[in-house]
């Protein structure tokens, strides 16, 4: 119980407290669609992708989470359409969420593209007090039996890409609102850049970051570093914390901030097929002997007609 109540602190700390309406990921650099209904089509292939996310384990009631995505390019390379859904669990909540995506696609430039894209979809979510380990009956203020309820999602972003450079921006639940159960998901915003440079013939560089915020408490923030070897071969690191950009007064102020650092790695097996692997090791002194693992594959469904793979293996 004392490492539940510091989870709760710790995720409270960094701007977490939103994990039961946005879900934690580290590999997102790999799939942005996770993020930003913009990014879809832009890997230009039809693409599908699968994560398991084990946040703290060997916690019980720490965050577990699972995301199928599918999207590419119609044929008129100008519009990209996609399906996403995730399972994201932690304690006694539970959010189930089903989007379809889809993103309309300007060239801007010789090599620059802008997409401007709609996630449209229904998030189930559910508290079940039995996983809660107390009794709630005699608490008026406390869900005693298990409740749920269907709320609608809708998310919205732009994204801007080159062969070397991108830059995306997006909101998330933009309409879900049902109170009958406190269940009241906030807006959250999202932008993320990173660009590739060539450190010689076989290696590129790779630095990115992501800012996350909900304005309820500490921006939360991302700053990636990556290596990619020959084409095929991603390694790198992410240092994840909170910073107060822009609101300093907030619950839980005094609480660390720093909240993780990443190793990662994402390996092409095969021009179509890619697994990934993310290790989070915790910076908060008491949990910081739970390891959080997050795995990923991919496969992508290569047209028979060459095609450039430059945009796909790097963002």
């Amino acid at each position: 119980m004392k490492k539940i109540l510091i989870l709760i602190m710790t995720m409270l700390a960094t701007g977490n407290l939103w994990a039961q309406h946005r879900p934690q990921y580290s590999q997102y650099i790999f799939n942005q669609l996770v993020i930003n209904p913009a990014y879809t089509g832009t890997k230009e292939q039809l693409t599908v992708n699968l994560f398991h996310r084990q946040q703290w384990a060997g916690l019980e009631g720490a965050p577990n989470t699972q995301t199928f995505s599918i999207d590419g390019l119609t044929k008129n390379k100008r519009l990209g359409l996609g399906f996403h859904a995730t399972r994201d669990e932690i304690h006694a909540q539970n959010r189930k969420n089903f989007t379809v995506d889809a993103s309309v696609k300007l060239p801007v430039s010789a090599d620059g593209v802008i997409s401007v894209g709609l996630g449209a979809g229904v998030s189930h979510y559910a508290v079940d007090p039995s996983k809660y380990n107390v009794d709630v009956s005699g608490d008026p203020t406390l869900i005693n039996q298990k409740e749920t309820t269907f709320s609608p999602d809708l998310n919205i972003g732009v994204f801007y890409h080159t062969e070397r450079f991108y830059a995306g921006v997006s909101i998330t639940d933009l309409l879900g609102i049902d109170e009958d159960i406190n269940y009241d998901p906030e807006r959250h915003y999202f932008f993320t850049a990173g660009y590739v440079a060539d450190l010689g013939d076989n290696i590129k560089f790779k630095p990115s970051f992501l800012l996350k915020d909900n304005f309820d408490g500490p921006s939360n923030v991302d700053f990636n570093f990556f290596f990619l070897f020959k084409e095929r071969i991603w390694l790198g690191a992410s240092y994840r914390t909170g910073i107060n950009i822009f609101k300093s007064d907030f619950e839980g102020k005094g609480l660390n901030h720093r909240d993780a650092v990443v190793a990662m790695t994402d390996i092409y097996i095969t021009p179509r097929f890619r697994v990934g692997y993310a290790y989070d090791y915790t910076l908060h002194n008491t949990l910081n002997d739970l390891a959080t693992h997050e795995i990923s594959v991919g496969y992508t469904f290569l047209r028979n007609q060459p095609t450039k793979m430059v945009t796909p293996r790097y963002f």
